[in-house]
């Protein structure tokens, strides 16, 4: 299960490790990071990605932002086929009227050694809510294209997310690994509606007055 952990209390809030056999999504608990509550977590791995037992969740924070941290040894080694692992959850806003607006991911794919080793390593973010938005990180080496980190501000704020993270690992020879990626929600204020109709008041009185001073001229 995903079981808070803090200083001071084996229950706290903080941080967890994903738990139970996969597909037992219902066995793997909750999270609370601050003003975003994740839950729902699924897991499913091949090839050389780790087991449940292996892969961490924390709560972190960054510029403000409320979000996951997911440890583990994510990898390939050489032979055979790739190995891909794939972690979904659902994340909502909790304690606040704001309204989840962008995501944010960081982390540190690699292939090494860096000279003579070739694979790739790439994760890819994508959210049921918005189909053909992603964001990803990889590392392709050769040539040797990095990115660490990417952003994505959404169509429209939403109160909750469902989110599908894709880790995926190739190794040709050397080792294709990742161990961390840090994953953050911001969000938004939304006017109230009551806030909204004032606002639509005060825009056809200035219109009113506007087409009264044009008369007069």
């Amino acid at each position: 299960m995903v079981r808070g952990r803090q200083p001071g209390g084996p229950h706290a809030r903080g941080a967890g490790r994903l738990r139970g056999a996969v597909n037992h999504a219902d066995e793997w608990g909750t999270l609370t990071c601050g003003d975003k509550y994740f839950n729902a977590f699924t897991y499913l791995a091949t090839g050389n990605m780790p087991t449940t037992s292996g892969v961490n969740v924390v709560c972190i924070t960054d510029n403000g932002n409320h979000g996951i941290r997911v440890q583990g040894g994510f990898g390939d080694l050489p032979g055979g086929g790739p190995s891909d692992a794939l972690l979904t959850y659902t994340v909502s806003v909790v304690g606040t009227s704001q309204l989840i607006s962008d995501a944010h991911i960081t982390g540190n794919p690699e292939v090494v050694p860096h000279v003579g080793g070739a694979g790739a390593v790439a994760v890819s973010d994508t959210w049921s809510e918005f189909p053909g938005a992603t964001i990803s990180i990889y590392k392709i080496n050769p040539p040797g294209f990095t990115h660490a980190s990417d952003a994505i501000l959404f169509p429209h704020p939403v109160p909750a997310l469902h989110a599908q993270k894709d880790i995926f690992a190739f190794a040709e020879n050397g080792l294709a690994y990742l161990s961390f990626i840090d994953q953050t929600y911001s969000q938004t204020s939304v006017p109230e509606p009551g806030t909204l109709g004032l606002l639509g008041i005060g825009l056809l009185g200035l219109a009113g007055y506007s087409r009264r001073r044009l008369r007069q001229h």
